[in-house]
């Protein structure tokens, strides 16, 4: 009879280990705290557009070296009933250049856009972080990532 049970249990198991969860964490003005990370963000007008001061603080731990930052489109799809059905994340199509600082705490990025890019629908700067998990003493990423979302547009003073 064990052994019955012992099938179905791993098969459970395995269904639940294969599923990955994605995590949207919007960073506003009002919200500069978020999960693990502490955010600021700062700006200044320039001949050039927008310069942007981006840093990210790791509250408890390092910043895993697999994360991730970038300019990113964000587009939020709706079912028939107008409800969220998903969320696509591409990365931004023009090529803005990105200075970065990369610390095992803090990570700052600077970049300048141009004042017609902030009419850009969706467009964010992402900060993202997998999941990690320690197996036999390794740290090890999982198929789980949290992606911090940096509305650009709200951080501009008109």
């Amino acid at each position: 009879m064990r052994h019955l049970l012992t099938v179905p249990t791993i098969l459970f198991a395995l269904v639940l280990s294969a599923c990955a969860t994605n995590v949207e964490l919007p960073v506003t003005p009002g919200q500069l705290d978020q999960n693990n990370y502490k955010f600021s963000v700062s700006t200044a007008v320039t001949n050039q557009g927008v310069a942007f001061h981006v840093i990210i603080t790791a509250k408890n731990n390092e910043i895993p070296s697999d994360s991730e930052a970038n300019l990113a489109l964000i587009s939020q799809t709706k079912n028939a009933q107008g409800l969220l059905a998903g969320t696509g994340i591409t990365p931004y199509p023009s090529a803005v250049p990105i200075a970065f600082n990369k610390d095992k705490r803090a990570w700052t990025a600077d970049f300048t856009l141009p004042r017609e890019s902030l009419k850009t629908p969706g467009l964010c700067f992402i900060f993202s972080e997998l999941a990690h998990d320690t197996t036999n003493s390794q740290h090890i990423a999982m198929p789980s990532i949290t992606f911090y979302e940096i509305k650009l547009k709200e951080f501009v003073k008109e």
